[in-house]
């Protein structure tokens, strides 16, 4: 149960990021144009979130 809530937990900081990522983006030209920064701040962000697990699980555990 503390994996999921883990794995929850990461998946919506992810989201908020690449949420706020595209937010500065898009600077106000629609929907389509807000859905297409975030598909492409989530790709940015999605690695990030990977090296910072792997960092974390090699040095803490």
């Amino acid at each position: 149960m503390n994996w999921f809530i883990g794995i929850a937990v990461c998946f919506a900081v992810m989201m908020y990021v690449a949420m706020e990522v595209a937010t500065f983006e898009d600077r106000g030209r629609g929907f389509s144009s807000y859905f297409q920064a975030l598909k492409h701040a989530f790709l940015f962000v999605l690695p990030l979130f990977a090296i910072s697990g792997v960092i974390y699980y090699v040095f803490v555990n």
